[in-house]
């Protein structure tokens, strides 16, 4: 498994974004300082990614949060969101967070 930090829609398969709308804001959050995105890749394909949107507050430091953490489904229980997270922490971008929904009980699992 590869994990790689992002710069170009074209690493996440630009060409298989199923509309105009996705794409752009994909690229928005490449060219924004506020975002990072992360990749996980086996044998040439993505098999999850990790998105941080940094968020300030005014009542406490500032962190970023997850704002997305997906991994394909015949990926899931090998260790790539597990590797998607240390990688970012790797990166020393400072603390972050996460908010799940109560009903999405295997991420709760996660994390």
């Amino acid at each position: 498994m590869r994990l790689v930090s992002i710069k170009s829609p074209s690493t996440l398969g630009y060409s298989q974004l199923s509309s105009t709308e996705s794409t752009t804001k994909l690229q928005e959050l490449l060219n924004s300082s506020q975002d990072q995105v992360f990749v996980a890749e086996w044998q040439g394909r993505i098999i999850g990614w990790l998105h941080l949107f940094y968020a300030r507050r005014l009542a406490s430091d500032n962190f970023y949060e997850i704002g997305g953490l997906v991994v394909s489904p015949e990926s899931r229980g090998h260790g790539v969101g597990r590797a998607l997270v240390q990688y970012a922490q790797a990166k020393n971008i400072g603390k972050f967070r996460v908010r799940c929904n109560e009903k999405r009980l295997d991420a709760h699992k996660f994390y």
